[in-house]
């Protein structure tokens, strides 16, 4: 029986990993068609924002982009959702792997108040558009405008690190028209 509980959790961990892999193989495909890379010590300096030039294939779509990078997001966090259900609800799941899955599935649900208070707060400001990521400590946002000044910049830094509860420095800010 313990060894059906390991393997269950295995392929629980595979299936996340997997749809994880999905979602950030996604965003990679379409950061090769034309976008820059910039390295991450350059996206934390205050001057270092990310631009399309204005003939880049990608501002064709930037309206496109945000709406579509929400629906996959939800797609991803669906699945998530619905596996760590599946463990919750299981009756042959341990009460630990049960508890593990509701920490889990409550820090999704965290993740995505920050998300939505962070965009939204972002658009009262001014902004046409935000996405905000989170991982590993580091928070980064996309917000919808060809260029930011410095003040905007240190503004939408100011308002993540204030929200998430990170050091400004741990906040990269790209901009996309």
């Amino acid at each position: 029986m313990r060894k059906y509980k390991r393997l269950l959790w295995l392929i629980f961990v595979l299936l996340l990993c997997g749809a994880t892999y999905w979602a950030i193989a996604g965003r990679e495909t379409e950061m090769q068609q034309g976008h820059e890379i910039l390295p991450d010590d350059e996206l934390q300096t205050v001057g270092a924002i990310a631009e399309l030039a204005p003939g880049d294939p990608g501002s064709v779509e930037s309206g496109a982009f945000f709406a579509e990078y929400r629906l996959q997001r939800d797609r991803v966090r669906a699945q998530e959702i619905e596996m760590l259900e599946g463990v919750i609800n299981n009756e042959n799941a341990s009460p630990e792997a049960k508890a593990e899955a509701e920490a889990l599935l409550l820090s999704i649900v965290d993740l995505m108040e920050q998300e939505l208070m962070i965009e939204n707060v972002l658009k009262a400001q001014g902004f046409a558009d935000a996405i905000f990521f989170f991982q590993n400590r580091v928070a980064s946002v996309m917000v919808k405008q060809a260029e930011l000044s410095e003040r905007e910049f240190v503004q939408v830094t100011e308002t993540v690190a204030g929200i998430v509860g990170i050091d400004r420095e741990e906040v990269q800010v790209i901009a996309r028209p």
